[in-house]
């Protein structure tokens, strides 16, 4: 019995307006450039992902083949006349005092010789200096 006591609203039709900023869901342009770009971005999504795939496989191919072990000779090996001289010098380093005391520790850097550092530093650097002008 309610429902039969409620009329419906009259509303002439040039009042009826739609919100703004409303668009019609029914609307075929709309959703088909929605399509298109979400097709695209899904397309442009693959082939990255692929790149990266790619790229990385051939990163831990790459890196398998460049290893190469090389083994160091020993000292007895070892001919050059440079090595039996450094062997020297790291055993009048190492021969210093265990002490912590200041005079101990004063001592131990008067008896320590660096004059030959430098000269060992300059023609290091005469080296480096040919080797880069050979180029």
């Amino acid at each position: 019995m309610e429902n039969e006591n409620q009329q419906e609203p009259i509303i002439a039709p040039d009042e009826m307006k739609m919100p703004e900023g409303y668009s019609d869901p029914s609307d075929a342009e709309h959703t088909g450039h929605l399509g298109v770009i979400l097709g695209v971005l899904i397309v442009i999504l693959v082939l990255i992902l692929g790149g990266l795939y790619l790229w990385g496989t051939t990163l831990t191919t790459t890196s398998a083949i460049d290893t190469v072990e090389v083994e160091r000779p020993t000292a007895e090996e070892n001919d050059e006349p440079e090595s039996t001289n450094a062997e020297a010098q790291v055993e009048t380093f190492g021969a210093v005092s265990t002490s912590d005391e200041i005079d101990a520790i004063e001592a131990d850097i008067e008896s320590t010789n660096l004059d030959e550092l430098d000269a060992e530093l300059e023609a290091i650097d005469a080296e480096l200096d040919a080797a880069l002008n050979a180029l």
